[in-house]
Parts: C-alpha cells; structure tokens; sequence
C-alpha cells in the first residue's frame, strides 16, 4: 500500500515528508523481482553525518575535501549504506540518471569507489584501500609567480582539465595557432613550467595536466 506499483495509498509521500522535515536520508524503497518482495529501509540519520564526514576526510586525505558537494554526498551513501546504486542516488540527489552516473564515473576514475557489476544493477562501494592521489594545481596557482603564462595557455589547461588531455592537433583547433609547430612551442612552454606532461603511446603523443 506505499504506492510502488499501483499508486494506492499516501503511506511513501508521508513518509517522505516526515523524513525531510527531520533532515534525515531519504528513505531507500526498492523491490526485489527474486525474492518477490519490496524493501523499504528507514535511514534515521542525517544526510552528512560530522563522524562520516570525519572518516572519509580520513580515509580520503585532502582530495576528498576538494571534491563538490554532490560526490561528497555520494561517498556519505555509500559509506552509511555499505553499498549504492545509481537508482538509490537519483532520489538522494534529485538528479537524472545521466548526470549521476558522470558522478559516480569521475569518483571511480579517482579511485574513491568501486563498481561491482551484477546482472541488471551495478552497486558501488568505497575503496576502504584507497591510497591518496596527488594534488592537482590549479592554474591560478602559477599566476602570481608566472607573468608569463597567456589566454592560449589558459585555453589549453581549461581543455585538459574538461577532457583529460589534448594533443598538438587540438590546439589547433581551439586556440588561434594555425600549426602544429606553433602548437607544440605553446605546450613545450607548459611542459617547462610543469603545468602539464607529455605521454607517447606508440606513435601517438597527447598532453595531461601534470601531477606533483
């Protein structure tokens, strides 16, 4: 009668609304097509708990405080309820599917969770494991000290960052050099500076920010 299938009852909106009137995690409502049952688990805890914030921050050094507020919330879930889904995050978040499996991708590319795919539904953990990564600087973090650096520059960063890396070609592509020689001068200069690093791949070379 909590209105999974069938829409009968206001017991779930109820339910709902006490939950976030207390601020507390949203209700986890899920149906189990196996076992055939619904489960309905009753989080009486805060969204972000001072002792969750505190392990993760421990677990995850300074990286985790870099992180916005949405993958903070993801790894909280995941710490709280052992295991999430992206289902179960879509309702915490009140985002599309989509843009909560970007999420989860960019935490799992950071090396703070763990996918284990199973049949229809993939759940995610947190990497109990986890070693720190390095600290990306940012480019403001030259400006001061590096007069030099220019609106190319700043085009190239901004496009790794967004991207991952960049080769020779795509500099020529979003900035106003019209070679590739003229390219690589504008990434040696970077390279110098070590703002970002180069990497061969067989015949192929392509540019990623460089990490201390």
């Amino acid at each position: 009668m909590i209105g999974l299938g069938d829409n009968i009852g206001s017991g779930f909106p109820t339910i709902l609304h006490t939950w976030g009137e207390e601020n507390w995690r949203k209700p986890d409502l899920s149906e189990n097509t196996e076992l055939r049952q619904v489960d309905l688990k009753l989080w009486m805890v805060s969204l972000m708990p001072k002792e969750c914030t505190e392990k993760l921050g421990i677990l995850f050094g300074e990286n985790y405080v870099r992180l916005d507020s949405d993958e903070q919330i993801i790894l909280a879930t995941a710490y709280l309820e052992q295991q999430v889904t992206n289902e179960r995050l879509q309702s915490i978040l009140n985002k599309h599917s989509v843009d909560v499996g970007k999420k989860l991708a960019v935490l799992i590319e950071k090396n703070m969770l763990i996918a284990e795919k199973k049949r229809r539904w993939t759940k995610y953990s947190l990497n109990l494991e986890y070693k720190e990564m390095p600290i990306q600087m940012d480019l403001n973090d030259y400006a001061e000290s590096d007069p030099v650096l220019n609106k190319t520059d700043k085009l190239i960063y901004q496009y790794i960052k967004e991207n991952g890396f960049i080769t020779a070609k795509q500099v020529t592509q979003i900035t106003r050099i019209g070679t590739i020689a003229g390219a690589s001068v504008a990434l040696s200069r970077l390279r110098e500076r070590k703002i970002v690093r180069m990497i061969r791949n067989g015949k192929k070379v392509y540019y990623e920010l460089y990490r201390n």
